[in-house]
């Protein structure tokens, strides 16, 4: 394919669009169990901004909610929001996402300092989301990982905002694919799971490191056990290594100061009053 042809919005609006009909047949052929959706329902109903967290691998399975619950239950106070990176690849995802119904942020949840206007941009319209009542959807390993290892973004982001982050473990009988995050492709009418533990509380006092981890844990045992009820096999590949771990934690370490002050900028401007 030409770099033209790679260039060209046409490819990401065909190739969003396919996906979007592949989640869409996923949601509603699956074979669903579902654990704690009792957990969800209030955040998702209520005044009170949220993050929904879960795996990068877990992609195909996310909008179980938006098309199997969003008819039943009462229309949020602001439409479910997706981050979604701001590399090309992202169009593809920002394409499916719209079609889902989603409202659409171009982001990343890694924590990674961001000295564009577009990182600011991102963070004042999230946090302008959630002041609404409005749910920010994140794949909190993504959009390069490691796998399985919570990004410190997503947690600064809540913490500011004090916004509760809702672990979203979903699970399929299906093949892992040979990708960075071990991507599951489900089959129509396979297995899949749902499990959803109580909202995790957060807030500006809370030391951003602990609660970071506690935050994969829950996600990580919760991940478990939908992989449990959807009968999927433990992964043989390897995790993430040490060194892997402590180079993105040095990144982030080195990042920390500008990521600060990238954040203040965006955060002041959103939390002012405005004039009605």
């Amino acid at each position: 394919m030409s770099k033209s042809r790679r260039q060209s919005p046409v490819i990401p609006w065909i190739g969003g669009t396919l996906i979007w009909a592949y989640m869409s047949i996923l949601a509603h052929t699956m074979r669903w169990k579902v654990e704690g959706i009792e957990n969800m329902r209030p955040l998702w109903e209520g005044p009170q901004g949220w993050v929904a967290a879960t795996w990068h691998s877990r992609i195909l399975l996310m909008p179980y909610a938006q098309i199997r619950l969003r008819p039943k239950w009462k229309k949020p106070p602001h439409p479910a929001t997706l981050m979604v990176s701001p590399s090309k690849d992202g169009e593809f995802t920002k394409r499916a996402g719209t079609w889902l119904g989603l409202h659409i942020i171009r982001g990343s949840s890694s924590g990674r300092s961001d000295k564009s206007k577009r990182g600011v941009s991102a963070a004042r319209e999230s946090m302008e989301v959630m002041k609404k009542g409005g749910c920010i959807v994140m794949t909190i390993d993504g959009p390069k990982g490691p796998r399985e290892v919570v990004g410190i973004g997503t947690i600064k982001l809540a913490q500011q905002m004090g916004v509760p982050i809702l672990i979203y473990g979903l699970s399929a009988n299906a093949k892992r694919m040979d990708t960075w995050d071990r991507l599951l492709w489900p089959r129509p009418f396979a297995r899949g799971a749902v499990v959803i533990p109580e909202p995790i509380p957060t807030s500006k006092s809370m030391n951003s490191e602990e609660l970071r981890l506690k935050v994969e844990l829950a996600l990580k045992a919760a991940t478990a056990r939908a992989d449990e009820l959807a009968g999927l096999a433990p992964d043989t590949a390897p995790p993430p290594s040490p060194k892997q771990k402590q180079e993105t934690e040095a990144a982030e370490s080195a990042d920390a100061p500008q990521a600060a002050a990238s954040s203040q900028a965006a955060i002041e401007p959103a939390l002012e009053p405005r004039a009605t």
